[in-house]
């Protein structure tokens, strides 16, 4: 190899940050400006099941949303949550959503609302926000089972204070037989829902979950416990995915992507550039 080739490889090595910091500008921003394909065949096992079961809804039962998520959570959570919500706008889904988060009701309705109002969703008839509720003594088991024997005696006003007996929707969800299903999401979903929702009621039990926990949980849709699973903002990428909805979780993992990509490209090039600069010095 030529002393000039050697020398412009060694340039690799000394390129100035202000050099990289641009160019991974650039690579962030691509996907956020062009819309790149979904591939369906990306998605994992977690993410078909609980499309599945969502079309799987008769048309007199509601899908239950425990959204506790609040901002610690927000970069992964709120991204499953639109995604799900509007899933369910699309097959024209019932749902009820509430709270184990003092915060999160708030974020929820932020999440949910423009997704109604664009797809018709007429509060208190297609969709209901239950708001916090508190889990007596932190006994989440508790609140399932009072939950799902009475919601309207465990929870008897929404996030606006209005009585849910006045509320269309919630005259025909008294009881977890009224439920289809639940997803909850939140950073680490409450496992009292395995045990309690599933094990007590016989309900199916979806999580979405935070990156860092999808590896606990999996071993929990192996064995049939959880109808489904979604993991950070990879999960929802995947099940916008099925959908054919682009969404939060598309733009995120695409620029995840491509900023991956270039970081090892960026190590490889300045491994390349330090080799080429030892070989000069070596060179009488």
């Amino acid at each position: 190899m030529t002393t000039t080739i050697l020398k412009l490889l060694a340039m690799l090595y000394h390129l100035n940050p202000r050099w990289l910091y641009a160019a991974v500008t650039v690579v962030l921003v691509i996907p956020l400006m062009v819309p790149l394909p979904l591939s369906t065949s990306a998605a994992s096992r977690g993410s078909q099941d609980l499309y599945a079961m969502v079309g799987t809804c008769p048309s007199n039962k509601v899908i239950l949303i425990d959204s506790s998520w609040d901002l610690g959570a927000k970069p992964e959570c709120m991204s499953q949550l639109e995604c799900f919500v509007n899933d369910l706008c699309r097959r024209k889904v019932k749902f009820v959503v509430f709270s184990t988060s003092l915060y999160a009701p708030t974020f929820a309705n932020d999440v949910i609302k423009p997704i109604a109002k664009t797809n018709g969703y007429v509060y208190g008839t297609d969709w209901v926000n239950l708001g916090f509720i508190q889990p007596p003594a932190g006994n989440m088991g508790v609140l399932i089972q009072s939950f799902c024997e009475n919601i309207h005696a465990t929870r008897p006003i929404d996030v606006d204070g209005t009585a849910v007996t006045s509320l269309p929707l919630m005259q025909s969800v008294k009881t977890a037989k009224d439920i289809h299903m639940v997803l909850a999401i939140n950073y680490c979903p409450w496992q009292e829902w395995i045990s309690f929702g599933k094990g007590q009621f016989g309900l199916p039990i979806a999580f979405g979950c935070a990156s860092i926990m999808g590896p606990y949980f999996y071993v929990f849709v192996d064995s049939g416990q959880l109808c489904g699973l979604l993991v950070g903002n990879r999960g929802a990428y995947e099940y916008e995915s099925l959908t054919g909805m682009r969404g939060m979780g598309s733009t995120v993992m695409m620029a995840f992507a491509f900023g991956m990509c270039f970081i090892i490209a960026a190590v490889l090039m300045g491994n390349v550039g330090f080799w080429a600069a030892l070989r000069l010095k070596r060179m009488p």
